[in-house]
């Protein structure tokens, strides 16, 4: 009988026969004299033959692990015989191809290949049929190792895309059995199992799969041409409006009859709450006047939104951020600092911390402004540097890393000690110039430990790079780190802190600090944190911060028709250290879905998507 006569009649048994696998085979040999030890001969020659073997596993993960699983198993096939079973194949198939909605390149697990290989095994006669048989057999189960260990771990590992700047925990999976995959009984269950449940990363595939169909199905972000055009707000003449409702259309942001109110001939009014809609959506100043942030977010393409899912999807799947205990987290795109205060609804009144109503579902939002992105040409500068060695050549690096720490400790009225990169850079020309620059801005020079008078030194004698003092700013309203700073060990020496320039927190990109985070509320982080402080409480802080405290028996002490009755904030430099660290994240999410559970896209300001991207081959 021919072998694809065999394969025909294969078909049919394994699609209505419901025997174990080795009944199966046994079946096959009696019947159809099908040579099962032929075939585990083969598959055994090809695993043991290390110039077969290797000259064909180039590229494949798991070809060490797989050798090892199928000596345990004697070599006997998971896959490969029943390949030829439209059920069993067409469903492998299906798993494989579709893992772009997982936001992974199809092209990953070598669909092409595997569909190749089994057409030809249906064609090949003798050895060569069982050689390419067992070929099939690694190819499959490789890439099905591959796409089940993606899918939950992510197809990347964050500290090879990044380096030391992304310091978050690697997430725990206890659960997760690497080879439970490889049954072709129980892969599908398997798969199904070990599916990510969290919301955003469902939402996130719902509009990945969303996007991929429109794609298939030929539709094109078109790019509008703003040449010429700086500004364009409310009252404008312009002929462009109907294009930018079309392709606001396209985007999700509004329906198709809204899009019909946009004037041909100018920009009307009507249409300005819609482009606010849209700058709400991307974390825009919300002022329905379209510059060079909203045309730049707005002639995004398709694929720019699919690869932004994929990427973040990605992100999901190194890192989670608890749902049962109380942190802090930075969100660096939304520009956004998070508390989680995990206190429930009902306790609301037991807690000291805050009113209800200032605590919703006991989540707190407030802005924060963080480190400055790269200069456009930093890797070009940076790799001259390296070349050349000479420090003014280096390029400023103040992109605040993701990291995870605790919060220790905080400082009232804290003095601030200068980087040394501020100092040679920005300052040290000033300071040689003009002998009495830092007594005028509040500076004082130390020397060992022991404080100099700055107008005494002569600079002229020192180098940018080789500054023998520390150069400290004293407490006070014009200190850089403002009334208070929160500390956390970590690599880079940032931390959290209030700023004097609270103009900046109005800013929609608040890109604008050497690294640290500078917090919008540092009033109601400290309160936060005085729940891990055992001999005070949230009011001693406000008390000596100079605020009156919440609890209404300890507020009837402070009559504001007594002028005796002032609240005074402490004026010198007070260490509150916490009995317990506050855990902090610097996360980065360039998309995310409200507590409406709408959509918000966010601009990638330290362009990070793109290595993420690079290092899935996406």
């Amino acid at each position: 009988m021919r072998l694809r006569d065999l394969f025909l009649l294969l078909c049919f048994i394994l699609t209505a026969c419901s025997n174990p696998v080795k009944q199966q085979l046994e079946q096959l040999e009696e019947n159809f004299q099908f040579d099962k030890s032929e075939l585990i001969t083969q598959t055994k020659t090809f695993f043991t033959d290390s110039n077969l073997f290797n000259s064909f596993t180039k590229g494949l993960r798991f070809k060490d692990t797989l050798l090892t699983f199928y000596s345990n198993r004697k070599f006997e096939p998971v896959w490969a015989i029943y390949m030829s079973n439209d059920s069993l194949a067409s469903i492998l198939e299906t798993v494989l191809i579709n893992t772009q909605l997982e936001g992974f390149k199809k092209e990953y697990y070598r669909t092409d290949s595997i569909i190749h290989l089994q057409k030809r095994m249906l064609k090949e006669k003798g050895n060569d049929f069982y050689l390419n048989m067992a070929k099939l057999e690694l190819l499959v189960s490789d890439n099905m190792l591959s796409f089940h260990r993606d899918r939950v771990k992510g197809r990347t590992n964050p500290a090879k895309v990044f380096g030391n700047i992304y310091q978050l925990p690697e997430r725990e999976y206890p659960d997760f059995d690497l080879f439970e995959v490889l049954d072709n009984e129980k892969y599908q269950e398997v798969l199904s199992k070990n599916s990510h449940s969290e919301e955003s990363y469902i939402r996130l595939k719902e509009l990945l799969t969303i996007y991929f169909k429109r794609a298939e199905e030929g539709e094109k972000w078109f790019s509008i041409d703003t040449a010429g055009i700086k500004k364009l707000e409310p009252g404008d003449t312009t002929d462009i409006l109907p294009q930018i409702a079309k392709k606001l259309y396209l985007m999700g942001v509004i329906s198709e009859k809204e899009s019909q109110t946009a004037d041909p001939f100018y920009y009307n009014k009507s249409f300005a709450p819609l482009v606010r809609r849209f700058q709400q959506s991307y974390g825009l100043y919300d002022d329905a006047i379209f510059g060079r942030k909203t045309f730049g977010l707005l002639n995004a393409s398709l694929q720019d939104r699919i690869d932004q899912i994929a990427a973040n999807m990605e992100r999901i799947r190194w890192f989670e951020l608890p749902e049962d205990k109380a942190y802090i987290a930075v969100n660096l795109p939304a520009f956004e600092a998070t508390l989680h205060w995990n206190i429930k609804k009902e306790n609301y009144d037991k807690e000291l911390f805050q009113i209800e109503e200032e605590i919703p579902d006991s989540i707190n939002t407030f802005r924060v402004c963080i480190g400055k992105a790269h200069p456009f040409d930093y890797d070009a500068r940076y790799a001259k540097y390296v070349k050349e060695g000479k420090y003014w050549l280096k390029p400023p690096d103040h992109e605040t890393p993701q990291i995870h720490s605790y919060i220790s400790y905080f400082v009232i009225n804290p003095t601030w000690t200068v980087p040394r990169s501020i100092i040679t850079r920005e300052m040290f020309y000033q300071m040689k110039n003009d002998k009495f620059y830092l007594e005028k801005n509040g500076y004082g020079v130390f020397y060992k430990g022991k404080e100099v008078r700055s107008d005494s030194i002569n600079w002229s004698k020192y180098s940018p790079t080789n500054i023998p003092f520390d150069i400290v700013q004293e407490a006070g309203v014009d200190n850089a780190l403002g009334k208070i700073k929160f500390i956390f060990p970590n690599p880079f020496h940032i931390y959290l802190h209030d700023t004097p320039q609270k103009s900046k927190f109005k800013w929609s990109e608040r890109a604008v600090s050497h690294g640290c985070v500078r917090v919008e509320k540092p009033i109601l982080l400290g309160e936060f944190l005085m729940r891990n402080v055992t001999k005070n409480n949230a009011d001693d802080f406000r008390i000596w911060m100079g605020y009156e405290p919440l609890d209404s028996a300890r507020k009837a002490d402070y009559d504001p028709l007594d002028s005796l009755a002032v609240i005074k904030p402490i004026k010198k430099t007070t260490t509150i250290r916490l009995n317990q660290g506050m855990p902090v994240y610097f996360i980065y999410n360039t998309i995310w879905f409200d507590a409406e559970g709408k959509v918000q896209y966010r601009n990638d300001v330290y362009d990070k998507n793109k290595y993420i991207l690079k290092a899935m081959n996406y």
